[in-house]
């Protein structure tokens, strides 16, 4: 099964512009977040999705150093460029993080996936119900999922954001939260 963790990567940060190329020891944010996800024992691609802006060369560049795929996409309609992305790498499951989470767990990230799989559902995620730290947020959906949410979101806030299409529409998805043993969604790891 192609298993793809999708990181939406951009340099336009309004709060700390150029955050994701900061460094944080021997690398950037983004190369940590990078490592992470091929970390994750069940995903079988990497891949950065970020935008045409000439800005953001240097995350293709960045992509390239840690031997991943990118795709260069809209920089507003995140879920254009995550459908995309996704397309390109034939992907059948998505895994969706964010470039600015640099201390993601792939242990927690690779059981979000288990229970996705386990579960049959079309979105899981630990995010929607807040009870693991912030930082460590994972979401999987199928790509049908995602197509359908493409073909149809409207909103814009839809398509900024990637996923309410997906957990707003109880009637139209199974969604499943994915919780914490333990509530520790007091702390921030990002």
């Amino acid at each position: 099964m192609q298993i793809v963790a999708i990181i939406q990567a951009r340099m336009g940060s309004t709060r700390l512009p150029g955050k994701v190329m900061k460094m944080l020891g021997d690398r950037t944010v983004l190369g940590h977040v990078i490592n992470r996800c091929k970390a994750i024992p069940l995903v079988t691609q990497v891949i950065v999705a970020t935008t045409a802006a000439e800005e953001d060369d240097i995350l293709c560049k960045e992509a390239e150093l840690y031997g991943v795929s990118y795709y260069r996409g809209s920089e507003n309609n995140v879920l254009s460029r995550y459908y995309e992305a996704a397309k390109m790498a034939k992907a059948e499951v998505v895994v969706r993080v964010t470039s600015d989470c640099p201390l993601l767990d792939p242990q927690i990230s690779n059981s979000v996936i288990k229970h996705f799989l386990r579960s049959e559902c079309d979105y899981a995620s630990n995010s929607l119900s807040k009870t693991f730290p912030r930082g460590l947020d994972t979401e999987v959906f199928s790509f049908k999922v995602l197509e359908r949410a493409y073909q149809n979101a409207e909103l814009s806030f839809e398509k900024e954001h990637v996923t309410p299409y997906l957990y707003l529409h109880p009637e139209l998805f199974n969604v499943e939260a994915y919780y914490n043993e333990k509530n520790q969604s007091q702390y921030r790891l990002t």
